[in-house]
């Protein structure tokens, strides 16, 4: 027999954060995990990467000197909407106090990513205790904390990884309390945390309109406190995306609501050479010519052409692109080929990768078919997010801003998985 958990009422979102605490410390779980963080940044020596080819370190150093949000590839080639704003701006800020490109400087943005990164151990347990119950949160919130694979990106990468895995949890949290709150407040923070996932990773608002119409299935009373909430939050969510895009307009006199080099990254996953890896030998953070002629003709130029060379491979060769897309979508979920220093790591790296995926994909499916609370928006995330890269390119740090929920499914399974036997047993000493 299966006890569910007894689910919160609909006025009491906001006690399943005062009643977590008999459950769970979460300072101890986000201590833990930033301690693991920072074990691995001085295990590693990771401070020591060389950023001079990153282009959120070199806008940061851009904004740090003074140049404004530009120069994403270094030197002096004018301003840029080659990314989001959030990043690069919080990087500048860590620029300024410990100068730009040091470092000790990386080490701190390192720490700062470590520190977000743990901090995502809260909203996992939340979806989790929401979605299934209080074992799996309690597993799925330590996993993120003390498990190494979760604190890859944030102790490796200086890029907004690990935030935009904080934001994107955040939102996945949010939609699923908003589905029995009516509280103007939450809505409106909903809407600005919609803004803030725009302006730091804009492949996230692919879930927007799918989670919008989850909301709208999950409250078949649509009276007048819905609309007004839901009307509001989308004013909130425009105005805050406003001001860039209107920087944007009058910078490169173009309509361009967060960012512009997507004919760029189009073009590094589809060519007539391309095998389905990323071609980043043909960036212009790599390649001096790409660079020269980035400089030559300006951003919004670069990426108009290399948008029309890559459509023009796409009519020329569909059979390519055909098979390119399911090359994406296969190394999206199996995990990127690449080579390994040391021999049999990266047989284990993808073995891990894919396991992850078929987990996770059992839970899905064994929470559909029970009926969990939630069940079907995890198949809208699953279903929404990756689609981009499935055209364009696929990489590891592209699956961490969905990888809590992932991790969710796959603890769910795995403690479906070990009631069976005892079920078992309890139908063999009754018979």
């Amino acid at each position: 027999m299966r006890i569910s958990a007894p689910q919160s009422p609909p006025s009491a979102a906001a006690a399943t954060f005062k009643n977590c605490d008999s459950s769970i410390k979460f300072w101890q779980v986000v201590l833990a995990g930033f301690a693991v963080r920072i074990v691995g940044i001085f295990l590693f020596h990771t401070w020591r990467i060389d950023l001079a080819k990153d282009e959120s370190a070199n806008i940061a150093a851009s904004l740090a000197a003074g140049h404004g949000f530009a120069n994403p590839f270094g030197g002096h080639t004018g301003p840029t909407a080659w990314l989001g704003p959030v990043y690069p701006y919080l990087l500048s800020w860590v620029f300024k106090v410990f100068d730009t490109f040091t470092r000790v400087s990386v080490f701190a943005a390192l720490v700062g990513n470590s520190f977000i990164s743990a901090l995502t151990a809260i909203p996992v347990f939340v979806i989790a205790r929401k979605t299934f119950n209080l074992k799996v949160a309690r597993w799925s919130a330590w996993l993120w904390a003390l498990f190494p694979y979760t604190a890859y990106w944030a102790i490796r990468w200086v890029w907004d990884t690990s935030l935009s895995a904080l934001v994107f949890t955040l939102l996945f949290m949010m939609t699923l309390i908003l589905a029995e709150s009516a509280s103007l407040s939450k809505w409106l923070l909903y809407g600005l945390l919609w803004a803030l996932a725009g302006l730091t990773n804009t492949a996230e608002l692919a879930f927007l309109p799918f989670a919008a119409v989850w909301l709208m299935y999950q409250q078949p009373n649509r009276g007048r406190v819905f609309w007004r909430n839901a009307i509001l939050s989308i004013v909130v969510f425009l105005a805050a995306l406003t001001p860039w895009t209107v920087r944007n307009y009058k910078v490169f006199h173009k309509f361009m609501p967060v960012r512009g080099n997507f004919g760029v990254e189009f073009h590094l996953g589809n060519t007539l050479n391309a095998e389905g890896l990323w071609q980043f030998w043909l960036h212009p953070s790599q390649d001096p010519n790409e660079f020269k002629l980035y400089k030559e003709i300006g951003e919004v130029a670069y990426a108009k052409s290399k948008l029309n060379q890559t459509l023009t491979f796409i009519h020329q060769h569909p059979g390519h692109f055909a098979f390119l897309t399911t090359a994406h979508f296969v190394y999206y979920w199996a995990g990127v080929p690449h080579s390994e220093k040391y021999r049999g790591i990266y047989a284990l790296k993808s073995s891990m990768f894919l396991a992850s995926t078929l987990l996770a994909i059992f839970g899905m499916a064994q929470a559909i078919r029970k009926r969990q609370p939630g069940a079907i928006l995890y198949v809208l995330l699953l279903l929404s997010y990756p689609t981009i890269y499935y055209i364009t390119f696929a990489h590891p740090r592209y699956r961490h801003p969905i990888e809590p929920e992932i991790l969710i499914l796959a603890v769910y399974i795995f403690t479906e998985a070990e009631k069976r036997p005892r079920t078992t047993a309890i139908g063999i000493s009754n018979s």
